[in-house]
């Protein structure tokens, strides 16, 4: 009888013991494979986005290249700030009218700023953040006036930043590392809003740290000079409290969201496979998908650089091409790097007003583009086109 007692209770002990490693289901990782042909995926936007055209009268990026006319700025639900390398702040609501202009570079003045890396806007403070060459932010409000000073540690550096709180921009740091000096492991912090305190992420960390640039010896002039050339890559995206993070030299991808990161895919081959370095990039994304790339670096010769889809609900991989469908033919929608700030799950693409004009001339436009071309004012210089990609 005890014997049959103590088989029963063995037998009730060993049906509550948790399952082994082979008996737990545990999804795997998704692999993407840098070279796989992917099925294509062909979008109308359209279908995927509320698609708005905004006519501006704003200073162009580049003076003496008018129809090169690539957005630098910010949009937030308010307002639109736009900024060109000459110092100019433009600030806009959404119906396009201008509420202010300011610019303070390399003046003589309290809160001057060398130039303009980049741009972004705290809208619940109305204040205007300027990451200036010297690695600080400069703080304005929205008329221009200068308010404050955020200086980033020495051994830190903001190569991308995004808005990520109340409290703190996510930031991602390559200090040095073209020199193969930087010891820093951890290449993603958080930046205190107030004092500019660093948090690292110390969940991704980077051993060999790598970047996205090249240094090219060049004779000019007679003389030998460096030149350094950047890929137009990124290595952080933002969706709403959802933050998309892919360092050069990792070859998983993650992903950051209320304080925790997660891995989102691993690639294959690995980045160090092979020479030249072929990197990841996080080029933007929305609450159903990532758009990113992988970019070869590489000197002298074509660039290895293909396109490609992830999609966050079923962790499928392709090929794309999105289209306007307002155009005839179709136009086609740029998904590039985005350094810029937007709302979540929007896209801007800019076209100058004279093209735009063209398109509608020999009757290319239809729709929502049509409409707007016949509101289009003589002193409007280019027409802003808002993607907003359905939740």
């Amino acid at each position: 009888m005890k014997t049959f007692l103590l088989l029963c209770l063995l037998t009730i002990m060993a049906s509550c013991q948790p399952a082994s490693k082979k008996e737990v289901d545990v999804p795997s990782l998704p692999e993407v494979d840098v070279y796989a042909d992917y099925p294509m995926k062909q979008m109308d936007i359209g279908e995927l986005a509320e698609v708005v055209y905004l006519p501006l009268h704003k200073k162009l990026l580049f003076e003496n290249h008018p129809y090169h006319s690539t957005f630098k700025g910010c949009v937030s639900e308010c307002y639109i700030i736009s900024y060109t390398f000459n110092g100019d702040v433009e600030v806009f609501d959404h119906s396009g009218k201008k509420l202010h202009c300011f610019n303070h570079l390399k003046r003589q003045e309290e809160g001057a700023y060398r130039g303009i890396q980049d741009i972004w806007l705290d809208e619940p403070k109305k204040e205007v953040w300027i990451w200036d060459y010297d690695n600080t932010f400069k703080i304005y409000t929205l008329e221009g006036a200068y308010k404050r000073m955020v200086k980033v540690p020495e051994s830190m550096n903001v190569r991308e930043f995004k808005g990520w709180s109340a409290d703190s921009l996510l930031c991602y740091d390559d200090y040095r590392v073209e020199e193969g000096l930087n010891k820093n492991p951890h290449p993603f912090y958080l930046l205190s809003k107030k004092d500019g305190g660093i948090r690292k992420i110390t969940s991704v960390r980077v051993s060999n740290r790598i970047n996205n640039y090249e240094r090219f010896i060049m004779n000019l002039g007679g003389k030998r000079q460096t030149l350094i050339f950047r890929l137009s890559t990124s290595t952080l995206q933002l969706d709403g409290c959802r933050a998309v993070l892919a360092d050069y030299a990792k070859d998983t991808v993650f992903c950051f969201e209320q304080g925790k990161v997660t891995p989102l895919f691993v690639r294959k081959p690995s980045v160090f496979a092979s020479l030249p370095f072929v990197l990841t990039s996080v080029d933007f994304t929305t609450s159903h998908y990532l758009f990113f790339s992988f970019a070869e670096k590489s000197q002298g010769k074509e660039l290895f650089n293909r396109s490609l889809l992830f999609d966050f609900r079923t962790q499928e991989v392709f090929r794309y091409e999105l289209r306007n469908t307002d155009f005839e033919p179709s136009l086609p929608v740029r998904v590039y790097v985005s350094d810029d700030d937007y709302p979540s799950d929007w896209l801007v693409n800019e076209m100058h007003v004279d093209k735009f004009l063209q398109y509608h001339k020999e009757g290319k436009l239809k729709g929502k583009a049509a409409e707007v071309a016949g509101k289009i004012k003589d002193t409007d210089t280019v027409v802003l086109i808002f993607y907003r990609f359905h939740q």
